[in-house]
This record gives C-alpha cells, structure tokens and sequence, in this order.
C-alpha cells in the first residue's frame, strides 16, 4: 500500500513504515521503526534516550487517516486531520531500535467527526493506550 498516496505526510514526519493489515473505514494496523539514530533520541534523554510521547500519539493519528481515507471514494492526502487527543496513557517506555505496531479502529461518528481507539505495542507488550478524535473533509 502507498501510504504517502492517503496521507500527507512525508519523512522525516511520517511515522509508519508499514501497513500490515488494513479494513478500510474500520482498522488498520501499522508499524514504525524507531532507529538508535533518530534525533528525536538525542536530546530525550541523553545517556538514557526514550521516544517522546508525541510521536506515538502521532503515529497513531497517521493510522487512523489511513484507515478513514482508505474507505474514501477519491481520497485526497488531506481528507482526515487530527481534531482532538482525548485520552493517552504511556505504559512503557519505547526504546531506540525498536517497531512500534500501531492498531486504530474507528469508534462512534459524529457528522464529519469520527472518534478512533488507539493501542501501541512493541514486540506483543503494550506500550500506550488512546483516544483520538479526527474530523473527515
């Protein structure tokens, strides 16, 4: 699957690598490789470096905008945008040299705004846990 064809995101700001498994409007599983060499590890934190946060956060955003413009008719890169963070809990920490596998499956819909469960795992343990809300164009 062309990812950068459903989303607009290009490197060094795409978080997926891969689609492994997509329903279309429903779910989508993802995954990211999280380099030792990544900048983001250099400065969180030095000597002991974790992922931010926010990149799981945006990685599971980028899920969900495939999943959602996957069921368009004619998707467009910018058909889906982030609206809202509602709820994320971090479990564990990501390491470098880790895949993170990102599963998003859409929830319940309001007009244009869907809402989407978020779970992130690395290697089958489960590293954070969210709730995001994004509005379809």
């Amino acid at each position: 699957m062309d990812i950068e064809a459903l989303i607009p995101h290009r490197p060094p700001f795409l978080w997926l690598d891969r689609i492994e498994s997509l329903e279309p409007g429903v779910r989508c599983v993802a995954s990211k490789f999280v380099a030792a060499g990544a900048p983001c590890f250099d400065g969180h934190f030095p000597g002991s470096p974790i992922l931010p946060g926010v990149f799981l956060v945006e990685a599971a955003a980028q899920a969900a905008g495939v999943m959602l413009a996957s069921a368009a008719d004619s998707p467009t890169p910018q058909s889906v945008l982030l609206a809202a963070v509602n709820f994320f809990k971090f479990v564990k920490p990501v390491l470098p040299d880790s895949t993170i596998e990102i599963d998003v499956r859409a929830g319940r819909r309001a007009g244009r705004l869907i809402h989407v469960a978020a779970t992130i795992s690395v290697a089958g343990c489960r590293v954070a846990v969210g709730d995001l809300t994004l509005v379809g164009h």
